[in-house]
Order: structure tokens, then sequence, then C-alpha cells
């Protein structure tokens, strides 16, 4: 269900991109640490959004970016069998770093209401800590769900674009709407796998 459905044929569709970095020794933590890098741009690009509308058009590449990035820096760790707990830490970490990032610079921005953007950091955490908590209660990490980070981000990113491209009468309250009612059905969905699971582990 959502965007992770297809995870699989995109990291299929990076194995060429893989086999160089593994091949030139290109640690990991290049990659993730450059997917946090891209948060922030794309942050930045929000923000001064406000005084020049030209800046939201480096936001789509940036959330694109970073979502190959987050494809590629667990392959590549396993491809150079340098993949361990702390790695999926600090991938972890850095996903809600970047998510909280890219949504405070779209609440700076000027372009959206403050409580709806607000609001969404925190049920799109709240969606994130579920997936984890998947792992902790010892199933397996959850990327189920309507609005998993690759929806957020590819949804975000196409959005920003209509945006961009001077649209009337369109504004982020809209996709922020969009997401809050989202990720609510997400948190759902996944408090329905978990309580699936604790009853199947019984």
């Amino acid at each position: 269900m959502g965007i992770y459905a297809t995870k699989s044929k995109w990291q299929h569709g990076l194995d060429g991109v893989v086999a160089i970095c593994a091949s030139q020794h290109i640690h990991p933590d290049v990659l993730t640490f450059g997917a946090l890098a891209l948060s922030f741009i794309a942050a930045f690009a929000f923000s001064a959004a406000d005084a020049n509308h030209a800046w939201l058009w480096l936001v789509p590449p940036c959330l694109i970016l970073r979502l190959i990035f987050n494809l590629m820096d667990g392959q590549v760790a396993r491809a150079q069998n340098l993949a361990n707990a702390w790695g999926e830490v600090k991938n972890e970490f850095g996903d809600r770093v970047a998510d909280a990032t890219i949504f405070l610079g779209l609440c700076f921005g000027g372009y959206a209401d403050t409580q709806l953007a607000a609001l969404s950091i925190v049920l799109i955490l709240c969606v994130s800590y579920l997936g984890i908590l998947g792992k902790a209660i010892g199933g397996a990490r959850i990327y189920a769900g309507v609005f998993g980070k690759g929806d957020r981000m590819i949804s975000l990113a196409i959005f920003t674009l209509w945006i961009a491209a001077g649209q009337p009468l369109v504004n982020y309250n809209w996709y922020l709407q969009l997401a809050i009612l989202a990720s609510l059905i997400t948190i759902i969905q996944r408090l329905k796998m978990i309580n699936d699971y604790t009853k199947s582990h019984v």
C-alpha cells in the first residue's frame, strides 16, 4: 500500500549506481547525511520563497534526491558489508530530522498556515514512530500505509511544482489538510498492523 509497494523496483533500478558506489568505496554515511543536507536545502528554499517565488523550483529535485539517497544508503552499506545497528539509528534519526525540517521550512515560508504545518509535523512524526515501534516489539519495520515517507515527499514535490508554476487558487494549506488526513489514516493502518502482530504472537 502506498509508494512503498514499489520500493523493490526502485532499488533494482538503482543497482548499477549502488555497484559504482560500492566499487569506489563510498561510505553509506555520505548518502545518509547527503539526504539530510538535501532536506535542509529544501527547507531553506521554502523559507526563501517568501521573498522570491523562484526558490520553489529547487524543492522538488531536493525531495526526490533525498528519497533516492535514502533508498541507496542501506544498499550501499550491505554491498560493502558495512550494515550495522548504528547505521540504522543514523538513518532513522536522520529521517525524522529531515521530515521535521522540510515542513518547518514550509511553515516559515509564508505559504502555509502555521498551525496546520505544526499539526502535520506532529502527525508525520507519529507515523514514523509507529513504523519503528513495529520493529521494537519484535516484528518488522512498518513502511506500509497511505502516507509513508515516499508518499509524503513525492506528493509534496508534485504540489510544489504546481505552486511554482503559479497556478491560481492553490496554496499549501490544501496540501497540509490532505497530509493531516492521510497521516491520521496511516496511523490507524499501522496501529492495526501492530495490534494484529501482537495478537498473533501472544
